[in-house]
């Protein structure tokens, strides 16, 4: 049985025409109509037959966020307040536990935790899923939807509802939510004239203080460097190419651009108002190294500059814009994918340590005042690559070593010009 057509299937057939108007459709426009008459359909259907009556700002709202869940785990349609919040600046003083989030499979994943913050107190790793926010369920929710219910006044309570790898059930976790402070790197020797050098977060502050440290660190005072990139989710791929260029050579590729949006795809290159560093150089990753700290260790790693110690990385190395819609809605949509300068993907992969050096994940909530006077098997390997690296560098070679190094400034990968 035939029935009129509703006024959103009229529109969407008007536009259509539109589209034809320029001259025969080929085959890849027949499709394109196809495709949209499809959709057209199926929705005057469900907001002419539904046993609930739906209006059609819903069902409009609804196909898009479907849709969008089916690209990445980074997209989303922000509704006005979201976008507000995505684009304005956070209000002074407001209280947070510390996480960088995304979803995988569904379910809501912490990509990192923030040095000092509740979060990494109270015991969340990376990889680690949220199934519940106070009573709110998060199997489909979007990561700023769950961004916003973490935050709040400070000093108070949030519970979670928290599954990790291993555990037979999910267990129950109760933060603080504090202020953020900001984040700084910090440096300390580990002896022997190494130095370890703790990104929390790839920013220009995060660019400029390493570049201070690095003038002020210089051999034969010093024998090396460990770049800590451990939980570093947060910043900017233009500091990351920043970073970079304290290490490498002027000129050299530290990643490379992959999109459809006119200007965006290319190479980064390396540029330094001085002289690179010539140091031996380990950068430390783990499951929570993503983002522009995974363009920086791969820019290092893939040039021969740096050894990589640690565990894989998070996968996750893509650029977001924000477009905005009618109705002061928009887009949070992947327009930009990042590769290695030899053209690895890191998204969905991430990262493999030329050293592998697991940490064993506890089956407990292990609070960081518990782990403060542990081992860590990562950083003691990252020292002895240094040092390794610092004899090779005068001439002498140790039995066994994992060491590759390449020159003191790495080498460049083809630049596609």
């Amino acid at each position: 049985m035939s029935h009129p057509r509703s006024p959103f299937v009229v529109i969407l057939l008007v536009a259509l025409v539109g589209l034809g108007a320029g001259g025969r459709a080929g085959p890849e426009k027949t499709e394109t109509y196809q495709a949209i008459g499809l959709y057209a359909e199926a929705m005057s259907l469900i907001h002419e037959r539904y046993v609930d009556e739906l209006p059609w700002s819903k069902l409009a709202h609804d196909g898009i966020s479907g849709a969008i869940r089916g690209l990445d785990s980074d997209s989303a349609l922000l509704d006005p307040a979201q976008y507000r919040r995505r684009t304005g600046t956070p209000p002074a003083g407001e209280g947070d536990i510390g996480v960088d989030l995304t979803r995988r499979g569904g379910g809501l994943t912490v990509v990192a935790v923030r040095d000092g913050m509740p979060a990494q107190r109270g015991g969340l790793r990376s990889g680690d899923r949220i199934l519940k926010i106070a009573d709110a369920d998060t199997l489909n929710m979007p990561p700023a939807d769950a961004a916003d219910r973490l935050r709040g006044r400070p000093g108070s309570q949030v519970t979670l509802s928290l599954l990790r790898q291993g555990w037979a059930e999910p267990q129950p976790v109760s933060l603080i939510r504090a202020v953020p402070a900001a984040s700084v790197v910090t440096d300390r020797g580990l002896g022997d004239g190494v130095l370890s050098l703790r990104v929390p977060v790839v920013d220009d502050a995060a660019a400029t203080r390493l570049r201070q440290l690095l003038a002020s660190t210089s051999p034969p005072r010093a024998a090396g460097v460990v770049l800590d990139l451990r939980n570093t989710a947060g910043g900017s791929v233009k500091a990351a190419t920043a970073i970079a260029g304290l290490f490498l050579a002027p000129g050299c590729v530290v990643a490379r651009v992959e999109s459809r949006i006119p200007g965006q795809a290319g190479d980064l290159l390396s540029a330094s108002a001085g002289a690179p560093s010539t140091l031996p150089l380990a950068v430390l990753v783990d499951g929570g190294t993503a983002s522009a700290g995974e363009v920086l260790a791969a820019a290092l790693q893939d040039s021969g500059r740096a050894v990589v110690v640690g565990s894989a990385t998070f996968g996750d190395a893509t650029a977001q814009s924000v477009i905005p819609l009618p109705g002061n809605f928009a887009l949070s949509l992947t327009t930009a994918r990042y590769l290695t300068p030899e053209h690895h993907v890191i998204t969905g992969r991430g990262i493999a340590p030329d050293v592998a050096v697991a940490t064993p994940r506890p089956t407990t909530l292990q609070t960081a005042a518990t782990e403060a006077g542990a081992k860590d098997p990562q950083m003691e390997m990252a020292f002895e690559v240094v040092k390794a690296a610092h004899i090779l560098g005068h001439g002498t070679t140790p039995g066994n070593s994992p060491v590759r190094v390449e020159s003191a400034v790495g080498r460049c990968p083809a630049h596609a010009g």
